[in-house]
């Protein structure tokens, strides 16, 4: 398959965009249907693998054939960079903030830079450097950490955190290997299903850790409506996002395609901003200029690649 990286960058550019509806839709049912943030991981994991798995039966039946090999790596990385990373993702948002959980998850464009120098051998360019801080910056002012009242920082949620940005740049770089000799549709649904799975065994064992009483509901999601909207978050931005992304490791490298992931971050402030009310202060557009200027610094260099196989 002949690159394009323009095409890479693109597709990568609207994944984050469409992927930053995740957060406001969200938002809404956990604050006006008081869903339950396990159960919406679930269900939303579960509608998309049900809706690709059909997809693929329909139109692409062959994708899903594939060896041993590429099979069970990947089912082993959505146990671990799906199913466990949402229910971490939750976690995180409740230990640290929504604020610090935001800054910590978005350390991943740093740890998949690292990871990709070591494991696919890509030299680290001080323009990159200089893109990874500045995101890092942006990202402070766009999420008010200087605003004390915004931390609420424990050793325990620091290590959920950071464990969120490694899944994430872990889901990165495998991904980049897989998708040379896996289709990216296909590839996605073994994420998914086996992130669905792990999720489902969560509110299994639940009761046992916590409790018959403080355990989550599986059904905790609200009316129709909560569970109509989780449907349009789940088939809408997160497969188009996550399709999108996979497609895009084919032609840019997981380290330049998860800054430019980043994207969301600010976008999902600007859908904040025009949908809940949620207005912006100054710092806070000095923060999304940065990151924006963080996502094209990579751009302007550009490193030759071989060819990967369709």
């Amino acid at each position: 398959m002949q690159q394009s990286p323009r095409l890479g960058y693109a597709m990568c550019t609207i994944a984050a965009i469409i992927w930053a509806w995740t957060g406001p839709g969200i938002k809404l049912l956990l604050d006006d249907y008081q869903a339950s943030g396990l159960a919406i991981a679930l269900w939303r994991d579960v509608i998309l693998t049900v809706c690709l798995g059909g997809g693929l039966l329909l139109f692409q039946r062959d994708a899903l054939r594939m060896h041993a090999q590429d099979f069970w790596p990947l089912a082993g990385l959505g146990v671990i960079s799906i199913g466990i990373y949402h229910a971490l993702w939750i976690w995180s948002v409740d230990l640290n903030g929504a604020s610090v959980a935001v800054i910590l998850i978005y350390l991943f464009p740093t740890f998949a830079t690292i990871g990709a120098r070591f494991v696919f051998g890509e030299q680290l360019r001080p323009i990159h450097i200089v893109g990874l801080f500045l995101s890092l910056f942006g990202l402070i002012l766009l999420v008010e950490l200087y605003d004390t009242s915004n931390l609420q920082l424990n050793w325990m949620g620091i290590v959920v955190g950071l464990t969120t940005a490694v899944l994430q740049a872990g889901y990165a770089l495998y991904s980049q290997h897989a998708v040379r000799t896996v289709n990216p549709w296909a590839a996605l649904f073994v994420t998914m299903a086996s992130g669905s799975i792990t999720l489902l065994l969560m509110f299994a064992v639940a009761p046992l850790l916590v409790g018959a009483t403080n355990a989550p509901h599986i059904l905790d999601i609200g009316d129709r409506t909560a569970w109509l909207i989780l449907a349009v978050i789940a088939i809408g931005p997160t497969l188009g996002g996550y399709a999108l992304f996979n497609l895009a490791l084919r032609h840019i490298p997981a380290s330049i395609g998860s800054l430019i992931l980043v994207l969301e971050a600010p976008t999902a402030s600007v859908i904040a901003m025009v949908y809940l009310k949620e207005y912006l202060d100054n710092w806070q557009l000095v923060g999304m200029v940065l990151i924006l200027i963080a996502i094209v610094l990579p751009t302007l260099w550009r490193a030759p690649r071989p060819a990967v196989a369709a």
